[in-house]
């Protein structure tokens, strides 16, 4: 990823139209989506009567279950460039997030060090690593290979979870197919041999996508999920509760990708949701989406009130991380031209929620049943 195809102001690559042919897309993908659709087809009866048995109240035996501790369930997705390191890290203690996870860029090798000093100030935090790939890393697997190595070996031991693959079902961040995916994150199973007790995390799908979770969660690649992640964003459907497909709110969503997990071969059975949040209005170049998708700030702090109480409330995500701290367009710290910081609405809900104890989801639906406002995690 050079210089000319990274947009800073959103923190995402630009659109691929301005950097591939739509011929050169189309003859990279075709094969790989006809057999994603197709595995999808035939998983998915098997799919849907998980997802009803877990709709009716039926919690697998051996699922890792969130824990009672929300310093254990709420997390916080980072990233180098809105912000440099040691402000990043002192908001990060000033909040109290424990559950860290950093993104580093794989075309910036020569940051690497920037990024060790940053994880080294924060000894009390857990990290979560994603190194995040460009289309040169995924055509050139030695390369990947050597600074993956790289990576993990200058952060290893203080980090033990990988997360592979970023935006893996969009053709901007360089993947044009789940068997382009899966053969990229086969080179990291490698590493097992040299780092024992090594994590990795995928497949990472953005949005709610099930052809290429599926597809991602059903091969005969090497690579296994130590941890099932995916970036649930629902901000397309405004609330959380709002559904899509005249089914699917969050909570069935979560349902759909833990029936997933449950039908996979190549997965344990835990679940994080790796990236979320809201855009927000009149950020201009900041934003990462599109006007429709954007909310006022006091919008978005009900909607993460909304998120983490409903993903709470499933006990079936094992962890929820919000992206990110600082950034214009949509963290929970605004930083101006002047880099100075200014907390905004939804930084004050996630402070709330991780400060107060949760209650048992169980009590939940006693007052659901009695008709009290009083939520799970207010």
């Amino acid at each position: 990823m050079n210089q000319g195809s990274w947009d800073g102001f959103s923190e995402q690559p630009y659109p691929v139209r301005n950097r591939y042919t739509v011929f050169e897309r189309i003859r990279c993908c075709l094969w790989s989506h006809f057999k994603s659709v197709l595995f999808t087809i035939v998983a998915l009866p098997a799919v849907v009567s998980f997802q009803g048995a877990l709709s009716l109240g039926f919690r697998p035996r051996n699922w890792t279950y969130r824990s009672r501790i929300p310093h254990e369930f709420m997390g916080i997705a980072v990233g180098l460039d809105s912000c440099d390191g040691p402000r990043v890290a002192h908001e990060i203690e000033e909040l109290g997030v424990q559950q860290i996870l950093l993104r580093f860029p794989l075309w910036e090798m020569d940051r690497l060090e920037e990024h060790w000093d940053f994880v080294e100030s924060l000894p009390n935090c857990e990290f979560v690593l994603c190194p995040m790939q460009d289309r040169e890393h995924i055509l050139d697997h030695d390369l990947w290979r050597k600074n993956l190595n790289t990576v993990v070996q200058r952060f290893w031991p203080r980090i033990k979870s990988y997360q592979i693959g970023q935006g893996i079902n969009r053709s901007k961040w360089g993947f044009f197919g789940c068997d382009e995916f899966l053969a990229f994150a086969s080179v990291a199973e490698e590493l097992r041999l040299d780092f024992h007790g090594i994590q990795f995390v995928g497949p990472c799908v953005l949005d709610f996508e099930p052809v290429p979770f599926i597809r991602s969660m059903l091969h005969s690649y090497d690579i296994k999920w130590d941890v099932a992640g995916c970036a649930l964003y629902v901000d397309r459907r405004g609330c959380p509760r709002n559904r899509q497909l005249l089914i699917f709110n969050l909570t069935q969503k979560i349902y759909h990708f833990v029936a997933c997990v449950l039908c996979s071969n190549k997965s344990s059975r835990r679940l994080w949701i790796t990236e979320v949040n809201w855009p927000l209005k009149n950020q201009g170049i900041y934003s990462p989406t599109g006007k429709k998708e954007c909310v006022d700030e006091d919008t978005a702090a009900v909607y993460l009130n909304s998120y983490y109480e409903d993903a709470w409330e499933s006990k079936l995500v094992e962890r929820v991380y919000w992206w990110q701290l600082i950034s214009r367009g949509y963290g929970l710290i605004d930083v101006n031209d002047d880099n100075e910081l200014r907390y905004r609405p939804a930084y004050y809900q996630f402070q709330k929620l991780l400060t107060k104890n949760l209650t048992d989801s169980d009590q939940l639906e006693k007052n659901k049943v009695s008709g009290s406002s009083t939520s799970s995690i207010t």
